[in-house]
Order: C-alpha cells, then structure tokens, then sequence
C-alpha cells in the first residue's frame, strides 16, 4: 500500500493510537522526518518555549518574533493532515453502501475514534473545527505519553535489576515458554508490572503539571483565596514526590506502594498522573494496557541492561519539552534472555 506525502497509510503498521483514533497511521518508525509529526514537534517546541519565556506571551509581541511564522507553518501542516483525515472519513460513510451513515452499517471494517466523534448525535453533529480539536487532542495525548512512560519503566528497571525479575518471573508465570502472543485476558494477570508502572509514573509523570482555570473564587485557607479567572498550575511532579502525602521515603522507587492494602483509603487526588476530574485524560485505560502490552513483550525476551542504582531513589536527570523526558535520551542495553 503507497504513501502519500504526509506518510500517511489507511491502517496497519506503527502508531497504534493514530490508527484506532483515525484509522490511519504515519510510517514514523521508518520516516523520522515524517512531516506531519515533524511540524508536530515543532509546535509543541515553540509553545514550550514561549510558555517559560514572558516576553514572547503577549501576542502583539510574540508576532514580530520568527518563531510565530515558523509556529503558524507547523500548525497550518497539522491542520491540512488532520482536515483531510476527517474528510476522508466521512466520505467513507457517505459511500453508497453506508448511505444511513450509522455505525451499524459500518460493521465490515474497524471502527475509530473519529467515527464515532462523526456519528455522535449524526453526521452534522461536530463541525470540522470541533472534530479537528477532539482529534489533534487525541493524537498530540498519543504522540508520546505512553512511549515516554515506557522508556522511563525500562530506564528504572535497568537501574534496579532486582524489581527487574520479579516482573519477569510473573510474565514468565503467564507464558512459560511458549511463544504465543499476548491475549486480553492476561493483561489482568500483570499485577506486580501494572504497580512497576504506576510508581514509575508517579516518580516521572510525562506530563509533570498542567494548567487550570478557576471558574469561581476559591479559598485555599482563610488568608489566601484564587479569584474567579486566575490561571492555576497544578505540579504532579511536585505532588507526587510531597512526604505529607506518599510519606518520608516519597522519593524512593518502591511499586509495592502500590499493593491495594497501602493504597487504600488515600486521597484521590493524591495520584493524578492522568490528571482528575472532567478534563482528565480519556485514555488512561488504553494508556495502562498499552503499556503493559509492550513492556511484557520486550521484557519477556531481553533483559534490561544499564548503572545499577545502590540507592532506592533514582537519579535520572530530566528536562522538559511539554513531556518530561530523560537528559541522555534513555540510554539503555538490552539482552537476549
């Protein structure tokens, strides 16, 4: 099946959220230079750098500066991928053999994200616009939450090879020695790797804060209250690392912080890697499994090689680029098991 410009192909291959959220995917594992996540990129480049740089926020200012036609440009790329997408999509189901545009008649292929957004209430249900927005929410969640969660799962434990093995002792409990892939019904099973995960996300939440607006006043204590319209920061980073709340050894790697008898009865809000609430991400489930998926795969057939760490709080230098993301590119070996 050809590409067309932009990379683009009607399914199969990598990027699995792209292909369930659009039903398309991008050849990025073998085109690093795939436009459209180029210009992707580069937006969220230019927005993170204009977040941390005051001068370049007032938006009279920021237009003289060149960074705004090189963001324009970006996003005009990401407007045109995501525009013919959505064009694409509802010409799928305004062919004649779908011509009661529902679901229903839809059953002959796999459906997406977006047809559903599409279908929702009926075909003229969301204008273009709101459609590009759902799904330029989806794909910019999915360019690389999950895969920097995984990268930072296996840097974590190439650090502490014991944790290592017993979740390589609990995959090889489910698989033995078979070859077979992993099914739905095992993912349950992967309960020590699920905490792995859950505490390296609460060390290193790829999305270290996010920001909020106050839709009321709202007191915080009697002498401080945030007034109706002021922008709030919420730090997860900070949150999930604060010794009133996870204890003393907060710093420490320990997935058994995990175990339901220690996690019972917390604050709900005391662990928001997802964030919480209304606007919290809609695919922390898919996000779970995914993960789960490709660490059982990698992890059952290599070992994890890298510095072991001899103190139970991991020191991985990190920066941030909207994600947060390791200083040395999560440098790591892997072993034939």
């Amino acid at each position: 099946m050809g590409w067309d410009k932009n990379g683009l192909k009607e399914k199969g291959g990598a990027n699995r959220e792209l292909e369930t959220g659009m039903g398309v995917t991008l050849n990025s594992q073998e085109d690093r230079n795939n436009t459209f996540l180029t210009a992707t990129n580069e937006a969220i480049r230019y927005c993170c750098e204009r977040m941390f740089q005051p001068w370049l926020q007032p938006d009279w200012l920021y237009k003289l500066f060149p960074q705004h036609e090189k963001l324009m440009q970006a996003i005009k790329i990401i407007h045109d991928f995501t525009d013919e997408v959505i064009e694409k999509r509802k010409n799928l189901q305004k062919c004649p053999e779908n011509d009661n545009h529902t679901l229903d008649q839809l059953q002959n292929r796999e459906i997406t994200f977006l047809d559903i957004l599409i279908n929702h209430g009926g075909i003229h249900c969301y204008s273009n616009t709101e459609l590009r927005e759902e799904v330029l929410t989806f794909i910019v969640a999915a360019t690389d939450t999950s895969a920097v969660s995984i990268c930072f799962t296996l840097k974590l434990l190439a650090k502490y090879p014991e944790i290592q093995q017993r979740v390589y002792e609990e995959i090889y409990s489910i698989f033995g020695d078979s070859e077979r892939l992993l099914e739905k019904d095992d993912l349950p099973k992967l309960q020590y790797l699920e905490r792995v995960i859950k505490e390296t996300i609460r060390l290193f939440p790829p999305v270290p804060f996010i920001i909020r607006t106050a839709t009321e006043d709202f007191p915080l204590n009697k002498d401080i209250t945030i007034p109706k319209g002021a922008g709030v920061t919420v730090s997860m980073y900070g949150l999930h690392r604060n010794p009133h709340v996870w204890g003393l050894d907060a710093e420490c790697f320990d997935p058994d912080r995990f175990l339901p008898e220690r996690t019972k009865g917390m604050h709900p809000c005391a662990y928001i890697p997802f964030s919480y609430g209304p606007r919290n991400c809609l695919g922390y489930q898919y996000a779970m499994m995914s993960m789960k998926t490709a660490l059982s795969t990698i992890l059952r057939r290599y070992r994890v090689i890298g510095e072991p760490e001899n103190n139970p709080v991991p020191k991985i230098r990190v920066k941030f680029d909207i994600m947060m993301k390791a200083v040395d590119g999560f440098e790591v070996a892997l072993e034939l098991r």
